[in-house]
């Protein structure tokens, strides 16, 4: 894996620092599992707004219910793996 270095301002280092050590981690894991955890905060935060004006669109929640149903009633053997 390669590495790099991100400007950052001194405070924010030692907050970095600190936190990674009291987590026992190397502060760059640690910046990377705040990247990863925003993320998916973000995806999660996207995929409940699209729910959100998918159930404030009448229209599209009608389609979504119908391709929902079709769906369910397929019934199809799973294969072998």
């Amino acid at each position: 894996m390669s590495t790099t270095t991100i400007r950052v301002a001194s405070a924010t280092r030692d907050r970095i620092n600190d936190l990674a050590r009291r987590r026992e981690i190397p502060a760059g894991e640690l910046v990377d599992k705040l990247v990863r955890e925003a993320d998916d905060r973000a995806l999660l935060a996207a995929a409940a707004h699209g729910w959100d004006r998918l159930g404030n669109d009448s229209a599209a929640l009608a389609s979504y219910r119908a391709d929902a149903s079709d769906l369910a009633a397929f019934e199809a053997p799973m294969p072998d793996y």
